[in-house]
């Protein structure tokens, strides 16, 4: 892994291949993280598979991956991304009835929405690959007709996400209560 960063260093710079260096620190799990440190390929390329001396991700991947991720590390470093959502809000060309669909529909599935920021971190919206699963899913999510009981989850999501104060259904609970008490809380 050392002489991958060490060769970011000499291509991109310092700050590049910190960046890098933090990205895989935060995240060692990721997928990126994995290919630059040689793990998580099947166990056939360790072992040979059939051409003796394979030993894993190449290096030209290893390194390809660093550079990738010394250019996007902001999406990994961000603790508050909203990168999805802005890739959406782009392409639903700021029509709120057409967004406000959409975020429904992910806030309704919030596993689907889960996939989608791992999506976006990992491949970003750069390249036809990166690009082409993000609209599918947008545009899927636009087609799909909602059940009234994922419209109420998605209502419940985006009230709970409100302070107690400003809630709609918080401050008429809170008249009708204090109705019931005579004015007094």
């Amino acid at each position: 892994m050392y002489g991958i960063l060490n060769q970011v260093l000499k291509k991109m710079g310092r700050p590049a291949m910190k960046r890098v260096l933090e990205v895989i620190k935060q995240n060692p799990n990721s997928r990126p993280a994995q290919i630059i440190k040689n793990e998580g390929a099947p166990d056939w390329w360790y072992k040979g598979g059939g051409k003796e001396g394979w030993g894993g991700y190449s290096d030209e991947s290893r390194l390809g991956r660093a550079m990738h991720l010394a250019e996007g590390a902001d999406r990994y470093l961000n603790p508050y991304p909203g990168t999805f959502m802005n890739y959406v809000r782009g392409k639903v060309d700021n029509d709120p009835q057409r967004f406000k669909k959409v975020s429904d529909f992910f806030r309704a599935n919030p596993d689907k929405r889960k996939s989608m920021d791992d999506w976006y971190k990992e491949m970003g919206s750069e390249g036809w690959w990166g690009r082409s699963f993000l609209d599918d899913m947008i545009d899927e999510a636009e087609t799909t007709a909602m059940s009234l009981e994922d419209l109420a989850a998605a209502e419940l999501s985006r009230v709970g996400k409100k302070p107690y104060s400003t809630s709609g259904i918080n401050r008429y609970l809170t008249k009708e209560y204090k109705d019931l008490l005579g004015g007094k809380e």
